[in-house]
């Protein structure tokens, strides 16, 4: 399981090394993590926040190398960080060095702060300020502040902050994670480039079996890719390749935004036949139950662990929750590590509805739904928890299925199959004009992914236009 410690917590005022280890580390203590992963370094921001200057983990890379002199570290960042490592070091947990390898925060800001971009904007895929040149259904609009990996300089510019980074502390690893933001060439020059990506992943394992064979302790790389191979590859990353060529010791996939999604299993399966493990990422997590669904199909999937991006129940609280929020997530860091401990715990699963955020480059992929119910197209859903264990058990309570329509008139009835069992007509009841409700019998589920068909049912007309807007499958446990 991962962390990624994004520094100062809003409305948070950490002024010792105990108070940064107490707001960002601490609540990993105990329980099921056993790798943490630091975020050192951001291309999208200069040296100088709302009049202060930064000097959280996060602004390790500009500060130790970049927006300032070379190996003059400010203190309070050195402390923290190693005071971090330590901490993880001496409760037995690995801790990694997350490189975001194209941070693009900034194309939506007023003006560049990065030292690269400002003396170099020729090595930006797009234009300066090309947010206010490039239309906004563009790739350029959102990555124009992203650099150009097909430029030496660029390339040099991160080997460099890499290598000298980690012979600076003793993290277990580096990270480099490609998914902030999964856009490196030029629409037009990524086939063009791939090798030249790859040949970069290669230098950094050697460099960094160098550093390992130094301090007489393997330096382990991991990468963050996109969700699935094809997708990588159109951003030019040919992950396979890194595989083929033993250049990662784990494989962290994708960005955490299609979670439910099966293709996932794609990268899982893919590093397993290399021999290494893969650990699907969870992000932007609404609710303890959303976590535990999330994990509880990685598990399904095939996955060896859980890697949280973004973790913090501060960072979840909705607006206008009560603190107790915060109490609720206490429990996730002890459940998500195991799908024995993820089991009896309420789930909520879902169909996958593809990705419309246009920052996650080729990751996006067009909605799912609505589906129209005549032609009865098979929706597929990932179900982690191993139900008919959990009914022997006795620890079951029900399976309810809530289906969302529209158009669909007051008489019109629907009929649903799981893996082509036949929900018995009684078992839907309509509750109102958009949704219908159902009973599912454990029977029907199996552990994985799952098909969901759904119909006209009685006295429907068939209407075209009648259709499935999307649905949740919730297992409900007895109290323990």
């Amino acid at each position: 399981m991962g962390k990624d410690v994004l520094g100062m917590h809003k409305g948070t005022i950490i002024n010792t090394v105990e108070d940064f280890l107490a707001e960002r580390f601490d609540d990993c203590l105990n329980t099921q993590v056993d790798s943490y992963f630091l975020n050192i370094n951001g291309t999208d921001r200069g040296p100088v926040h709302d009049g202060h200057v930064l000097n959280q983990p996060q602004s390790t890379m500009a500060q130790f190398f970049y927006w300032g002199e070379r190996g003059q570290i400010h203190p309070d960042t050195d402390k923290m960080t190693r005071a971090l490592i330590d901490r993880a070091h001496e409760n037995g947990m690995e801790v990694f060095a997350s490189i975001r390898m194209n941070d693009i925060h900034d194309s939506w800001k007023p003006k560049l702060s990065y030292p690269l971009k400002l003396q170099r904007p020729d090595l930006l895929l797009g234009e300066k300020h090309g947010a206010n040149i490039h239309p906004e259904d563009s790739m350029m609009y959102y990555f124009w502040s992203a650099l150009n990996y097909a430029k030496p300089e660029v390339r040099e510019h991160f080997r460099e902050f890499i290598v000298g980074y980690c012979r600076e502390y003793d993290y277990d690893g580096v990270e480099l994670d490609f998914f902030r933001h999964p856009h490196f060439f030029r629409p037009g020059e990524v086939e063009q480039n791939i090798d030249t990506m790859t040949e970069l992943v290669r230098q950094i394992r050697k460099d960094l079996n160098e550093i390992g064979s130094q301090r007489g302790k393997d330096y382990l790389l991991t990468a963050r890719p996109l969700d699935t191979p094809s997708m990588s590859i159109r951003s030019g990353l040919d992950v396979e390749s890194w595989l083929k060529e033993g250049l990662l010791d784990m494989l962290m996939v994708g960005g955490g935004y299609l979670p439910y999604a099966s293709r996932l299993k794609e990268f899982i399966d893919m590093a397993h036949s290399y021999g290494i493990p893969a650990y699907p990422a969870i992000n932007h997590l609404d609710s303890p139950i959303e976590a535990a669904s999330k994990a509880s199909n990685f598990w399904a999937l095939g996955a060896d662990g859980v890697y949280v991006f973004n973790y913090s129940s501060d960072n979840w609280k909705p607006t206008g929750e009560t603190d107790n929020f915060k109490g609720a997530f206490s429990k996730v860091p002890h459940q998500l590590g195991s799908p024995d401990t993820l089991l009896g715990v309420d789930k909520e699963y879902l169909p996958d509805n593809g990705l419309q955020l246009p920052y996650c480059g080729h990751n996006i992929l067009p909605e799912r739904f609505p589906v129209a119910i005549v032609y009865g197209i098979p929706i597929e859903l990932v179900v982690g928890d191993d139900i008919h264990k959990a009914a022997t058990m006795g620890i079951l309570k029900d399976i309810q299925l809530a289906i969302s329509v529209e158009n669909l008139e007051t008489q019109e009835e629907i009929t649903v199959k799981i893996n082509g069992n036949k929900i018995p007509a009684p078992d839907i009841k309509r509750t109102n004009d958009q949704q219908f409700d159902a009973t599912v019998q454990p029977s029907f589920l199996r552990r994985g992914i799952n098909e969901i068909v759904i119909v006209p049912g009685p006295h429907s007309i068939g209407r075209i236009s009648s259709v499935v807007t999307g649905f949740t499958l919730a297992v409900n446990y007895n109290e323990k």
